[in-house]
This record gives C-alpha cells, structure tokens and sequence, in this order.
C-alpha cells in the first residue's frame, strides 16, 4: 500500500497586506521528503499524528510536500496551483492519503482554497480513500466535505491536541478501509461571526458546545467537530460549522449538528465581546502590577496585531499608549521593522540610536493607518532570530525572525526583527538574553496562544486592542462577499 501523507496549510486574512507566495510556505519553500518528515513526524503538528496512523497501515510512506505559511493575505496563484499541482500528482500515485489542511484558505484566484484543491484530487483519483486533520478556525465548506472519506478539527484552542486530532483522521480512515465504518458526513452552518476572544474552550460558551459534540460522540458518533471559523476572512462561508460523521447514517448525522448548531445560536450573544477602550485596558495592568500576591509581569496581549491572525506585527499603538500612561519596565516584541533593524545593525551594539521604529506596513483596509513611533535608546543585543518552539502550543515550530536587535529605551526593552512570529515560547526573548519574569509589563503579540507558555510566568494577562489589521472590532472592517445576515454585524436581522 502506498500512503502519502501532505500538509498544505494557510488561514488567510483577506484584510492582511502579508503576501503569501511559494517561498513563505516554509524556510524558503515548502519541505519534500525526509526533510518534512524529519521536521513533523515528532512535531506538535497534526501530521505527526497522520504519519503516526499512516505507518501503522504497514505501507510505503512518503511525503509529496509539507507546506506552511503564516496567516496572511491571500495565497498567489502561482504559490497555490505548484501546491495543488504536486498533491494531484501524488493522489494518482498513491493508494491512501490524509492532510494536515487549515481550512480556512483563500487563494488569489479561489475564495474556498481547500474545496477547490480537494475537488481537483478527487478528480484525478474518485475511489481515494482521503482523511484530513483541520484547524478549528477552518471556515468549513460542503466542497470540502464532500471531497474527502473522513475529516476530523481540533477541539481545544489554544491548539494543545493537534497531534491528537491527526491521529483520529488518520484511525477512523483505517477503519474505514477495515471496513469497520461507513462514514457519511452533514456540514450546518451557524450564522454567527465568533470573536476569537470567545472560542477559548475551556470558557464559555465554547465549553458548552465542546461539551455537546463530545456527548454525541461518548453516544456513538464517530467525530463531531465544532468549527468555529476564521472570522478576518471575507468570504461567503466564513462563520461557525457543525461537521457530524456518523456511521452510516445520515439521519443521525443531520440530527446532530442541526442540535448542535441550535445550541451555538441560543448562546450567540455569548460569542460576541464588547472591547474595552485600550487606555482602561491600560490603567486595569497598571493596578494589577501594584497588587500584591503572585510575582511576574502582568502580560499586555496586543490582540489586533497577532501575526497568527495575519497581522504586520508593526503596530506601537499598545507600546505607545503603555509609555503615555507611565508605565515602565516593559519587554515588547518583536515589532518587524527589517529597516530599523539595518539601521541599527549598521550602528552596533552599545550604539545610542534615534530612529523610527514599526508602523511602516501599508493596510489599505484600516481606514487610520499605523504610524512609526520615535526612539531613543541603546543598541544592546544583535543577533540571527532562529529556534525552535518547546512549548505545548506548534511545538517542534521552526522560527527564523532574520537579524533581530534589542533596543533599550530605558522604560521599555524592544525586540525588533525582520519576520514576524506570535508569542508561543519564551524563547522568543530568552534567545537575545531577556528574562521575561524580570519586567512588569510584557507587550506579546497574541490573542490567546501564548496562554500556556506565559501566563505560568505572569501576575495576570490584559487583552488591549489597540491597531492592527488582526482587530476583533468587525465592524471596523469591509465586508463584500461575507453571506449576510450574520450575527453580530447584523444583530437585528438575525
């Protein structure tokens, strides 16, 4: 038996101006071979836990491509037909295949990425048996439902059970072909554009609709996985899905994603958050840190300008306010400024520069746009940005932020670098000799994936939206092609 296993992964911000071409889809390109194979057969990612299934059909393995690029703008052309391309070429080659897909894909030229890849692999090969491993923010299609044998989204966010989620695609397709399950699969749509804020899932209400698809499965359900979508993505699907496999029938199938998607809508109200304004955000750390009790900075979590939810990790807006305010003490970074970072570079270590840091991305759809912050300070640390996450969330993730400088301020130490990566893993500033428990303030660009490396450290965390093209203020944001109505953006409508 010949078992190809691929990953072709992207969550596109159709609002992001962050290209994403062919060489963005890993370290200068998508990995092939043993190279992708060392790189995720014992990573955090659901491709390990696909090899893992794969190798236990006892078959020839082999990996046509490995492909991952941050959240950004759409995909090029070029970038998404090479990719398609090598998978097609593949599925005529093999004998099974499984994904580790995002879900939440566009392509230049193809609103529903995945739906479209996975409609031309099965065109090439119709009687493949085809599992996929997808992202909980997918922005689920019923082209791609259609066009696979089983599909299986995590159920925990931050994303701590990828590899687990790879290992139940890649079991329920062995079963499959054991003839243990016929698996018939129904996509419900729910009208609803969640803030990202409001999928945690050890909180409500998430809890509660994780919980309901978990007892459909404890009652016999083969897989049943709440979606709850990528909502910066402008698209005619984008919103919460209910995807129920069951075995065989269909009935039960609808049954129980119609009951589930009821549920999410009598909770929608839930799954919407008002912001509170940034300089509150502000005065709420500042009392925090003057509370005594546990030791640690309190986290300051720059929402609007994560670039795991395509943002140009540029904006100083946080950083800014945090400074007028009067706070001091403050770790921030990286801000990705590859001209500062020359400028500084050029100067040296120990060098005392002024120059204009971040807010040089040009967003088209922030109708303020980002603006440069002045500086004055001290060139400390010089240094290539490369490691390696450890922690529980993309664990085995390899970083390359390019030549990466610390700037002392004074009351702020700077981390500024020439690519952009979320806050997952210490590391990220232990590398360049910062230990974050040593400050008060910690500026991460994240929503909520940092929670499990940084809040062990931390006093406590503060969500601030400040500006940035990955803000949780929909309304601020112009919608073309989303299907309307939707809740929030159309509350009396729907």
């Amino acid at each position: 038996m010949k078992i190809a296993v691929g990953m072709f992964k992207h969550e596109t911000n159709t609002f992001s101006p962050v290209r994403t071409a062919w060489e963005d889809f890993g370290p200068g390109g998508p990995l092939f071979g043993d190279e992708a194979y060392k790189t995720f057969r014992h990573s955090g990612y659901s491709m390990a836990g696909l090899l893992e299934q794969a190798e236990l059909l006892g078959g020839d393995v082999s990996i046509p491509i490995a492909a991952r690029a941050l959240p950004s703008a759409p995909v090029s052309r070029d970038a998404f037909e090479r990719i398609s391309d090598t998978l097609c070429e593949a599925a005529l080659r093999c004998d099974v295949m499984m994904l580790d897909l995002h879900g939440a894909m566009v392509a230049e030229h193809y609103d529903d990425g995945e739906g479209e890849m996975l409609r031309r692999i099965r065109a090439a090969a119709p009687n493949l048996p085809l599992a996929l491993a997808l992202d909980s923010h997918a922005n689920i299609t019923p082209r791609i439902a259609r066009n696979c044998t089983v599909m299986v989204g995590y159920r925990t966010y931050p994303h701590l059970d990828m590899v687990e989620t790879g290992r139940m695609a890649g079991r329920l397709l062995r079963e499959t072909l054991a003839g243990k399950l016929k698996p018939v699969t129904v996509v419900r749509r729910c009208p609803i554009l969640a803030n990202m804020l409001r999928m945690v899932t050890s909180e409500q209400p998430m809890a509660q609709v994780i919980e309901a698809a978990a007892a459909a499965e404890r009652d016999g359900m083969p897989c049943v996985t709440v979606f709850t979508g990528f909502p910066l993505s402008d698209t005619a699907d984008t919103g919460l899905t209910v995807v129920a496999t069951a075995d065989g029938d269909i009935a039960r199938a609808e049954e129980v994603a119609q009951k589930i998607v009821d549920l999410a809508w009598s909770l929608r109200e839930q799954f919407n958050s008002d912001f509170e304004p940034l300089g509150d955000a502000l005065k709420r750390a500042k009392a925090l840190t003057a509370q005594s009790g546990s030791e640690g900075p309190v986290l300051l979590a720059d929402i609007s300008d994560n670039c795991h939810s395509g943002g140009t990790q540029d904006s100083m807006d946080v950083i800014e306010k945090a400074l007028d305010q009067g706070l001091t003490g403050i770790l921030a970074g990286p801000i990705v400024d590859p001209e500062a970072v020359a400028k500084m570079v050029e100067a040296g270590v120990g060098a005392t520069v002024t120059l204009a840091v971040g807010g040089k991305s040009a967003i088209p759809a922030l109708r303020t746009p980002l603006r440069p912050m002045r500086l004055t300070g001290v060139v400390k640390h010089i240094a290539e940005g490369r490691f390696t996450v450890e922690g529980p969330v993309f664990t085995g993730m390899k970083v390359n932020l390019g030549r990466t400088v610390v700037l002392d301020t004074g009351p702020l130490v700077l981390v500024v670098s020439e690519d952009r990566v979320e806050a997952l893993d210490p590391q990220q500033f232990r590398l360049f000799g910062l230990e974050p428990t040593r400050f008060r303030y910690v500026v991460l660009k994240s929503k909520v994936q940092y929670r499990p490396s940084f809040l062990p450290l931390a006093k406590g965390a503060i969500d601030c939206n400040g500006a940035g093209v990955a803000s949780m203020d929909l309304a601020a944001f112009d919608w073309k092609k989303l299907a309307r109505p939707i809740f929030p953006l159309d509350r009396s409508n729907t």
